[in-house]
């Protein structure tokens, strides 16, 4: 007998409930675990560091000034994760209120990871694996107990790569071009290491194969979102310093990744050949002039050392994908602490394997899995221009876990299938 309206929705919806309670479950667990971080690491918010300037530009969005960091700078951060925080933070911008919405943001990762997953792959397992690796992936739980940008920047790189991959088969793909550039836009506010990424909304466009008239429309529907949410910002940069800019670091990055002491991860302005002169520079010449004239020092480096700056930039693109392996200053915190990062360590290997056996079957995936892939090298190629710290990765490891996930399943179930079939009956 055929089952259609009521009665079969009747029938399908214990397995969907089963769906649902174990996405449930998953969430809980990624709370817990993110809770059980902010009790343990708590952040000390040092005077001057990347959290105590968040916090400072929250609290001072209402201010007569305009918003500031610690150091009086009006746009060298961005703005995404204190605006988000100001907005969140109803009784004001503190410690408590940022973990808060920190864990707001942790759910909305997982939610965002488990959607992608399964757009991506249609295999509602999958999903709910890569959402249960997000859920305990070490760099993201331990994230959540700091004040840092990337707790924003995560939830947004992922529902923008979800409008992006639902937008290969949408029937409305203006309205869903739209959604892809209201996050493109406010990641760039969060973090302006997106950049690259919209090119691949040009490549989902492509792949519609669709008259060039919808094509255009739908791209220029994506500019047009991703301008609404960025333009007010870059008005208020523009009244403030004087030329719309979206940070003022960009300079200032360029040249901490572009001088004759430049290693690839961050090297303090007092090592390099500019020392203290980054002080009197920042004092007389004020936040946009002297962050430009950093600026022209790292292109100058760059025009004169083409050779090492090339082989500079290829070694930051490996440091961007090394695990981030215990120092000496983690074994003093204790061998709890030690463990943990050893198991980031591995729990990393394994996820970069998969994802890279993702890239070398390039054939075999899907057009929206070779989306995925797409953002992510996007991203990742930014971070050639400048330098990288581990955590900078932190956005695109929900991509890639859906990328190992579509690999690393069919691999389980086919060895589970083997080893059923060697069990004597």
């Amino acid at each position: 007998m055929n089952v259609s309206g009521s009665q079969g929705f009747w029938r399908v919806w214990p397995e969907r409930r089963a769906d649902f309670a174990a996405l449930a479950l998953v969430v809980v667990l990624g709370l817990v675990a993110r809770g059980v971080a902010i009790l343990v690491l708590k952040d000390p918010l040092a005077p001057f560091s990347d959290s105590a300037n968040y916090l400072e530009m929250a609290r001072t969005l209402a201010a007569p000034g305009g918003m500031r960091d610690a150091f009086g700078n009006a746009a060298f951060f961005s703005p995404g994760y204190p605006l988000v925080l100001a907005a969140f933070s109803l009784a004001g911008a503190k410690l408590g209120t940022a973990l808060a919405l920190n864990l707001v943001l942790g759910v909305a990762a997982i939610l965002a990871t488990y959607l992608l997953a399964l757009a991506a792959t249609r295999d509602r397992t999958a999903a709910l694996a890569a959402a249960a690796a997000f859920a305990v992936l070490i760099p993201a739980v331990a994230g959540s107990a700091l004040v840092q940008k990337e707790n924003l920047s995560v939830p947004l790189l992922t529902g923008f790569t979800l409008a992006v991959v639902i937008l290969l088969d949408t029937p409305r793909p203006r309205l869903v071009a739209g959604i892809a550039g209201l996050f493109y836009g406010a990641g760039l506010l969060a973090g302006a290491s997106v950049m690259l990424t919209g090119g691949v909304v040009a490549v989902a466009l492509l792949w519609r194969k669709q008259a060039w008239r919808e094509t255009s429309a739908a791209a220029g529907v994506f500019a047009l979102a991703a301008a609404i949410v960025i333009a007010p910002w870059l008005w208020h940069v523009d009244r403030t310093l004087g030329r719309p800019v979206l940070t003022t670091n960009g300079p200032f990055n360029l040249y901490v990744g572009n001088n004759p002491a430049a290693t690839g991860r961050f090297v303090s302005l007092r090592d390099t050949p500019l020392g203290a002169q980054w002080r009197v520079m920042r004092r007389r010449d004020g936040e946009l002039r002297a962050t430009d004239r950093l600026g022209a020092l790292a292109v100058a480096h760059i025009q004169a050392h083409p050779a090492q700056t090339g082989a500079l930039a290829v070694r930051k693109l490996a440091l961007f994908w090394l695990p981030d392996f215990p120092d000496s200053a983690d074994q003093s915190h204790g061998a709890a602490i030690t463990a943990l990062r050893w198991a980031d360590a591995v729990q990393h290997l394994v996820i970069v394997m998969l994802g890279g056996l993702a890239v070398m079957q390039w054939r075999r995936r899907t057009r929206a899995e070779r989306l995925i892939l797409m953002t992510i090298a996007c991203f990742w190629l930014v971070h050639a221009a400048a330098y990288v710290m581990p955590r900078y990765r932190l956005p695109v490891l929900p991509l890639l876990l859906v990328s190992a996930t579509a690999v690393g399943l069919p691999l389980v179930r086919r060895y589970a299938r083997m080893a059923t079939r060697a069990v004597p009956v």
